[in-house]
């Protein structure tokens, strides 16, 4: 029942969010040597291209679920969801675009973009779920 309540809360979530989809791939020699849980708990963050004025990495937070499966094992790959903690800092990504997954160095992961919605609104820009 747990997994089902979270799905339904991040189904919520995408409704006044809107939807990003990708394939990520955990490399084989990947720092991380437990499963990435599938429920959307982990947050890690991502190099989707912004840098700072120093020309540094500006990472982005997100959740992550895995689409199917209760996890992703290390060197695995999997469809996961994305819940931007700022999802405005998202919405040049489209589909093809590669970006980055970071726990601590080196990369964690490799995602590629399959889907990108808007959140759901009335036709004349106004949110559906009241936003």
């Amino acid at each position: 029942m747990r997994r089902s309540a979270a799905w339904c809360h991040w189904r919520a979530y995408e409704t006044r969010h809107g939807v990003i989809r990708a394939e990520l791939s955990l490399p084989e020699d990947s720092p991380r040597r437990i499963p990435i849980p599938g429920d959307g708990v982990l947050r890690p963050v991502w190099d989707i291209g912004h840098r700072t004025s120093t020309g540094d990495t500006a990472f982005a937070i997100a959740s992550l679920w895995v689409e199917g499966r209760d996890a992703l094992e290390p060197g695995g790959h999997a469809t996961i969801r994305l819940a931007p903690l700022t999802p405005s800092l998202w919405a040049h990504l489209r589909p093809g675009q590669r970006f980055t997954m970071h726990e601590r160095r080196p990369v964690a992961g490799t995602a590629t973009v399959l889907e990108v919605r808007p959140a759901a609104t009335d036709g004349e820009g106004k949110h559906l779920a009241g936003e």
